[in-house]
């Protein structure tokens, strides 16, 4: 016998999902006018309550993931249609009194202890930074303020050799990578900073270095 204009076997999918109060409120023994007036407002019901809640999905993936998740995996997960800054704007206030806090890197966003606890934890939790050679950082400087640069193209404006040890070993950390190689004779490999030495380091964007960085970018 069909339930209002559901069938027996709509409503053994639909029946299910439905709260037991709520079943047994509407189950057909109701005046059937009664129920298709209803049947809208269930249906809607059932779908709404499949969907995830995107404030919570949004969580969940920036708590999952290791680095910072960018706005296009924020819409393959949420939905394109989906208002990502006012989702990230709820998840703020949600997180403002926890022991963490959502902040933006790079080209994206993550998680991070609250500045007032990371004291606390670092000394318990965290080994002590492996602090990198002058001479290394220098490089590292030189790659964020002129990338993408070569390595001969480090080696002049420094009028020192560069080995490729310091190259390898900055590589190693994941804070620069090789985006390709320059169209000159020789052909060498093109080197620029990594959104991992954004967080790293705690900067948004490479702009946040600027002042520092000023004095790097002249001719070579």
């Amino acid at each position: 016998m069909a339930r209002g204009d559901l069938t027996d076997r709509e409503w053994a999918m639909i029946g299910p999902l439905l709260p037991p109060n709520l079943s047994q409120k509407i189950y057909p023994q109701h005046n059937p006018e009664i129920w298709r007036k209803r049947q809208c407002s269930i249906i809607l019901f059932v779908m709404t309550s499949s969907i995830p809640d995107p404030v919570r999905l949004a969580e969940a993936l920036l708590f999952q993931s290791s680095g910072p998740v960018s706005r296009r995996m924020m819409a393959l997960a949420l939905g394109e249609d989906v208002e990502i800054a006012q989702i990230l704007s709820q998840v703020i206030k949600r997180t403002e009194r926890l022991g963490f806090e959502l902040v933006a890197a790079g080209d994206g966003w993550m998680f991070r202890t609250a500045p007032d606890l990371a004291e606390a934890l670092r000394a318990v939790l965290e080994k002590p930074p492996e602090r990198l050679p002058r001479a290394v950082l220098e490089v590292l400087l030189l790659i964020a303020a002129r990338q993408p640069v070569t390595r001969p193209e480090i080696e002049s404006f420094r009028d020192a050799a560069l080995s490729q040890k310091t190259l390898t070993l900055l590589q190693g950390k994941g804070l620069i990578r090789s985006v390709g190689r320059k169209p000159v004779p020789g052909q060498p490999q093109l080197w620029a900073t990594t959104e991992t030495f954004l967080v790293t380091y705690g900067l948004r964007s490479l702009a946040e270095l600027d002042p520092l960085l000023e004095g790097l970018r002249g001719p070579l």
